[in-house]
């Protein structure tokens, strides 16, 4: 500190103070929920491509094609702006934890439909002679799923 003849300079203390200022550690870096946003960008690119979101039901009628059910494709989209948007006002709000595990369960939802798209169907026709394998790859596949988002969620919450 610096003495005079007044005795302590009375901005001493406060520059000595601004010197051993740190903030307070961030519990959860902004850099997380950026890359929540990007993966579930990409996530729900492939998903309304692969669920033909955008595509007229007279027109799929027409291809013969079945869409998928209209309450399915709109939990899908709010799920997805669900966790998009709570990204963001995470990232807003410097949120703590919670909303971490919240977006990474929302990210793991969202990417089911397309998981379950890639694995064998668990339903097998009644004239098809797949065999049980396809069943117990596709169940090996979702417990693994499952394991691996709880992992993550584990992950994030410690």
């Amino acid at each position: 500190m610096d003495v005079g003849y007044g005795g302590p300079h009375p901005h001493a203390r406060r520059v000595a103070s601004a010197r051993e200022y740190r903030p307070p550690p961030v519990e959860v870096p902004v850099q997380y929920y950026q890359s929540i946003i990007a993966i579930e960008l990409g996530i729900a690119g492939a998903l309304l491509f692969q669920i033909r979101f955008f595509v007229p039901r007279g027109e799929a009628a027409r291809e013969g094609e079945d869409l998928p059910d209209p309450r399915l494709r709109l939990l899908m989209a709010v799920i997805i702006g669900a966790t998009l948007f709570g990204a963001l006002a995470a990232m807003l709000h410097k949120a703590e934890k919670r909303a971490a595990i919240a977006l990474t369960i929302g990210v793991a939802v969202s990417l089911l439909p397309i998981l379950l798209r890639a694995l064998p169907p668990l339903r097998r026709p009644p004239d098809s002679d797949e065999s049980d394998r396809d069943v117990a790859v596709t169940v090996i596949g979702l417990v693994l799923y499952v394991a691996v988002t709880a992992a993550a969620v584990i992950l994030v919450a410690t």
